[in-house]
């Protein structure tokens, strides 16, 4: 209570500088109704525009009709929604099902269809899908037919349900708590939030419509009314840089008019003065208070801040699990501040810095905390709850070339002549050469007392150097090589701690330069089009216009690995020199029909192809392709690289397990093997066995 006084003076001198910030309409030369005219024409009722007419769906005469059932009596499901999307509509379509569980979607033009049934308290479900999750069976029409699909059986959704108390045993309202599954996502296993729910002022939550399944459940509270003022003073610190900015923005714009300019800019910088000395005096008697910083730390079942070490919640169908209960904890906080420099030692304003706990899981949010240094290079984080943590910095800077206006100028003049007057540059304009990426990166463990003094120093990122080259046999390379894209992704999710890397610059010769690259691990990715007259096609040896087709990355080496098949590692202080980006106008096709132990076709199993050499058994391997065959029996497989392959047929199989080598250990031992040859279309039906 004896901080309030304070805080009420603080008020006050907001309010003295929000009125010095206040401008009327008038003294503004009518900026404010240009800019509502300007809304008023651009949104709403009245903007006066044209709208292209949108394209009609394209109609046909085939009809799919079916059935919504429960999957545990067998009874209509009523009202649930049905989606269907397919090859024949440009967008996805839906209905409800009648009292009798029924559905019809008609005028449908010859196609593959996929249907999905949803309903709340229940487990979404594909059609022809084995269980929730799972990949369904696409409906092969064609015109004029009438397809009378098979029922879809939606199981009920489990439930979890529980209670969330204080650390004093009474109950928590306005708790969320989270259930979360692990999921195969990019071919890695990772976390992927299942249903969530706020407790009531009894503290209880009611999580329900989970498909079987194991979870991770937890509460998050939201540390409000803890009566700490620590949060108030970043709150104040962030409004006082706001007030600091518009006092300084306005005040000096006006200057100029009768040598206001300096006035303005001294108002400016006392402004934000005047806030650095007020948060500073209430940050000192705030320590002076001796207040310790406490908060709620996240809680996982059965209780531990340690998601690690939390036990996961068994759910059945259509069954309830009770008692998965919670009991908040309040645990000391820290505060962990610090300072960035650049590699020349200045203070770098702006640079965006991350606290990240280093014990968690892939796909679990929060406890990551971001913040952006201030002009003098300085960053905080308050509050941070006791853990080990990685901090981050990220900056960008450009390298300016003072001839860039002149030459931009003069290459945009001549654009804008040769097209007729249309003006705008590639890419909407011309900004010089993509920012140069800086990095740093430090661990910090924080125990309940402040750490202060971190310092990070920016260093620049890596260099990656190569060139691109085009393996055609119907098309023509690019008449421009300046349009050809590279680019680097991620791989993995703890790799991308930087945000994403930066793009390349590629010049006429096909030389390109990726500057700036953190550390991590990376997949050297791009794409082209088609040279002059858009296609090509073989005659008397030579690519002539007039083909078809487009370019496809075939292989992007580095040192001799192909970072389409294993990450390119980069590492700190090592530039990498000789990466080819091969493009080529073929890829292969292998498509053929499941059939039965009878020679009939069916579509109840998922196909997966695989490779043969277990070193390309590695997570979204682009070697590694899993496909529902149709209702027909058709299956098809694309853009493979040429190899050795194995191809087998399931019954049942979890989205993503066919990228973990144990489970495909298990299946090489039933598979049949093909080979596939560079640009090769083959045909393979798979006959089932009796057994």
């Amino acid at each position: 209570m004896q901080n309030r006084p304070h805080v009420a003076w603080l008020a006050t001198a907001f309010a003295a500088c929000l009125f010095l910030t206040t401008v009327p309409a008038a003294q503004r030369g009518g900026d404010d109704t240009s800019q509502q005219q300007g809304r008023g024409r651009g949104g709403g009722q009245g903007g006066g525009q044209a709208r292209d007419p949108q394209t009609p769906q394209p109609t046909g005469t085939a009809m799919i009709l079916g059935q919504v059932i429960t999957g545990d009596s067998g009874s209509p499901v009523r009202r649930a929604r049905v989606s269907l999307s397919g090859q024949g509509i440009r967008a996805q379509r839906s209905t409800l099902t009648d009292d009798e569980g029924r559905y019809v979607f008609t005028q449908l033009v010859e196609g593959r269809y996929n249907i999905t049934a949803s309903k709340a308290g229940f487990v979404a479900i594909s059609y022809g899908a084995k269980s929730p999750g799972r990949a369904g069976t696409p409906i092969q029409v064609a015109d004029d037919q009438k397809v009378e699909s098979k029922p879809i059986a939606m199981p009920k959704g489990g439930i979890i349900t529980g209670i969330v108390l204080d650390e004093y045993g009474e109950p928590a309202p306005g708790t969320p708590v989270r259930a979360m599954r692990q999921v195969i996502r990019t071919g890695e296993k990772q976390l992927q939030s299942a249903g969530t729910d706020t407790t009531d002022d009894r503290g209880m939550y009611r999580i329900y419509g989970l498909q079987p399944a194991q979870y991770l459940v937890y509460a998050q509270p939201r540390n409000q009314g803890l009566g700490n003022l620590t949060t108030v003073a970043a709150e104040i610190e962030a409004a006082m840089q706001q007030v600091g900015q518009e006092l300084g923005t306005t005040l000096g714009g006006r200057g100029g008019r009768g040598g206001q300019a300096q006035a303005g800019a001294l108002l400016g910088a006392l402004g934000g003065g005047l806030g650095q000395q007020v948060l500073q005096q209430l940050q000192d008697e705030l320590n002076a208070d001796g207040q310790t910083a406490v908060a709620y730390a996240p809680v996982f079942f059965p209780g531990t801040t340690s998601p690690s070490t939390a036990s996961n919640v068994e759910v059945t169908a259509g069954l309830e699990r009770f008692g998965v209960d919670f009991q908040l904890r309040l645990t000391q906080t820290a505060l962990v501040s610090g300072s960035v420099l650049f590699p020349d030692g200045t203070t770098p304003g702006g640079t965006q810095i991350t606290l990240v706990p280093k014990d968690s899981l892939p796909g679990l949010p929060g406890n990551t905390m971001n913040a952006r240094a201030s002009q003098d290079g300085s960053f905080s984080f308050r509050n941070v709850i006791p853990g080990q943590y990685v901090v981050t910095a990220r900056a960008q800077i450009r390298t300016v070339d003072p001839n860039a206006d002149t030459q931009a100028a003069a290459a945009d003049a001549s654009q804008a002549a040769g097209r007729g007057g249309r003006g705008g540059g590639r890419g909407g304009g011309r900004g010089g050469p993509p920012a140069e990426v800086l990095w740093a990166l430090a661990e910090v463990f924080v125990d309940g007392q402040d750490q202060t003094g971190l310092t990070l120093q920016l260093q620049p990122g890596m260099t990656i150097l190569g060139r691109v080259s085009f393996d055609g046999q119907q098309l023509l390379p690019p008449t421009d090589m300046t349009r050809v894209r590279v680019n680097l992704t991620t791989v993995g999710a703890q790799d991308a701690q930087f945000g994403n890397p930066p793009a390349g610059t590629i010049d006429e010769s096909g030389q390109f330069t990726i500057k700036g690259v953190p550390p991590g691990r990376y997949s050297l990715r791009g794409s082209a089009q088609a040279g002059a007259g858009g296609r090509g096609v073989v005659q008397g040896g030579a690519p002539q216009a007039g083909g078809s087709g487009s370019w496809v990355l075939a292989s992007s080496v580095v040192e001799g690995r192909d970072t389409l098949d294993f990450p390119l590692v980069i590492e700190p202080n090592v530039n990498v020199n000789g990466a080819i980006l091969t493009f080529a106008d073929r890829s292969t096709q292998l498509s053929g029909t499941l059939q039965d132990a009878t020679g009939l076709a069916t579509s109840d199993y998922s196909i997966i192809v695989f490779p043969s050499d277990k070193q390309y058994w590695q997570p979204q391997s682009r070697r590694i392709q899993s496909v529902r065959p149709g209702t027909d029996g058709k299956f098809s497989v694309r853009n493979l690289p040429a190899g050795d392959y194995m191809l087998v047929a399931v019954t049942d199989v979890e989205p993503g397990e066919w990228y973990d080598p144990d489970f495909l250990a298990e299946l090489a031992t039933a598979a049949m093997r093909l080979s596939l040859r560079d640009g090769e279309t083959k045909t393979q039906d798979i006959r089932l066995s009796g057994g």
